[in-house]
């Protein structure tokens, strides 16, 4: 009985998910019901949970920052024109519309992500493929494809919280997410190459593109840890095809406007290298502060709005619909401590038969797909994952990796991104009811290849 009460929280949660109630409240109602379960069949000394709040709330608060400063620095640089600056340039210079997708997947659509998060790199990639001569079917789905690096998206929350709970390093987490991360990427390029269909050397250049982000995000990792990884690694992209854009065309394009569009980025990537470098020469708090991810990207921020004559509703706005947002992660991540802190999740473990690790990334993507984030999915299934591996005898590191791996990818296939990528595509005209279909189909169909592969390589290489 009490085993079976676990599941509790979650299926409630998920029950108010699928009658398409709002993410926050279904979180807030399932940590409500962990707490309700916990006094009831799992009590649990106050000074255990204390000890163990005292580690994890302020990641929630670190975490609830960088979703805060993330939407706002968005929002900051779509009213600066920042992101039309960007696509303009792409368009202007990309030799062939392949070589223009591989571009905005592997690199555009990354790079905006691992900075800001939200599904904001579908809303500048899409456009952009359109321009390119893209269907808006392909638009749309493509734009989706480009969410690969997700583990990494809005300096990697949801790798951390996923850390956190089952009591990992975060770098160490993030490296061999990193590793496993060649699961999807051989993934969604198969997809592109099946939907462009395109000539030999074009072909090349997409694989050689996705080949390099993989490298330089497992490089990253590596050198200086999780958090920035997904900025350099997709940054390498851009660069390096740009270079190449640039060299064929023989004109650069790179103007004053353009160079003030990239600057929060550049703010923003080169601080927070600097900032963690410092850190580990210098390690106390005043360095811990400088190199966390929510400074940085409040100093992103605070240059975008130089920018923006309307900063301030801008920032208000942003914080307005910063609000649900934070409200539901934060309480999925309090559900999620709860759930591991008090015994749930390993009672919830023990319930799968052991040996079926292969089953665990079902678990993750399932849950992406229904809150939209990996956070929210992490938050959920960590502490679950981590059960299932010990019971299987079997490391957590690349059971929890891998779930990292498959519930980043399926955030992709969440409702309202897909109809948000629809409607970026043809944004004249009311989302058709057969495109949206279309493309949930596809973008369903990657996530469950990708959790299938995953699983399987956890069953039979650990």
């Amino acid at each position: 009985m009490a085993a079976l009460s676990a599941l509790i929280p979650i299926l409630l949660a998920i029950v108010l998910l699928l009658l398409k109630q709002s993410s926050w409240i279904a979180a807030l109602a399932g940590a409500v019901a962990a707490g309700i379960v916990l006094a009831v069949f799992y009590p649990t000394p106050a000074s255990a949970l204390v000890e163990a709040g005292a580690d994890y709330f302020p990641l929630i608060l670190e975490v609830a920052l960088i979703l805060l400063f993330g939407m706002t620095l968005a929002r900051l640089l779509e009213a600066a024109g920042s992101m039309t600056e960007i696509s303009t340039w792409v368009e202007s210079l990309a030799p062939s519309r392949s070589f223009g997708v591989a571009l905005v997947v592997f690199g555009i659509v990354p790079f905006a992500e691992s900075v800001t998060g939200f599904g904001i790199g579908v809303t500048i990639g899409v456009p952009v493929l359109r321009h390119l001569g893209c269907s808006l079917r392909q638009s749309a789905i493509l734009g989706l494809l480009g969410l690969i690096a997700v583990p990494w998206g809005a300096l990697g929350p949801g790798t951390t919280v996923a850390a956190a709970l089952a009591n990992l390093d975060v770098d160490e987490l993030g490296l061999a997410t990193a590793w496993l991360n060649a699961i999807p990427v051989v993934i969604v390029t198969i997809s592109v190459l099946l939907i462009m269909r395109p000539g030999l050397v074009s072909a090349l250049g997409v694989i050689a593109s996705a080949g390099l982000m993989w490298v330089g995000i497992l490089g990253a990792s590596y050198v200086v840890g999780m958090a920035p990884a997904g900025i350099i690694g997709s940054l390498i992209v851009i660069v390096a095809l740009g270079t190449l854009f640039i060299l064929r065309a023989r004109r650069s394009s790179l103007t004053r406007s353009l160079g003030l569009a990239v600057l929060p980025y550049a703010t923003l990537t080169i601080g927070l290298l600097l900032a963690r470098a410092l850190h580990s020469a210098v390690p106390n708090l005043l360095t811990q502060i400088l190199a966390s991810p929510p400074f940085w990207l409040a100093m992103a921020c605070v240059i975008a709005a130089f920018r923006v004559p309307a900063r301030r509703s801008v920032a208000t706005s942003a914080s307005r619909s910063w609000l649900p947002i934070g409200a539901g992660t934060a309480a999925f991540m309090f559900m999620g401590w709860l759930m591991t802190t008090s015994g749930m999740s390993e009672a919830i473990g023990s319930l799968l038969p052991a040996g079926l690790v292969l089953l665990t990334p079902w678990l993750t993507a399932a849950g992406a797909v229904l809150t939209g984030s990996n956070t929210g999915a992490n938050s959920m299934f960590t502490g679950t994952l981590d059960a299932v591996a010990t019971s299987s005898h079997v490391s957590s590191m690349p059971v929890i990796a891998a779930g990292n791996a498959a519930g980043s990818l399926a955030a992709l296939a969440a409702p309202p991104r897909v109809a948000m990528a629809v409607q970026m595509a043809d944004s004249s005209a009311p989302t058709s009811a057969n495109d949206v279909t279309w493309v949930q189909g596809r973008a369903l169909t990657v996530s469950a290849l990708n959790a299938l592969a995953l699983g399987l390589w956890i069953q039979f290489a650990v």
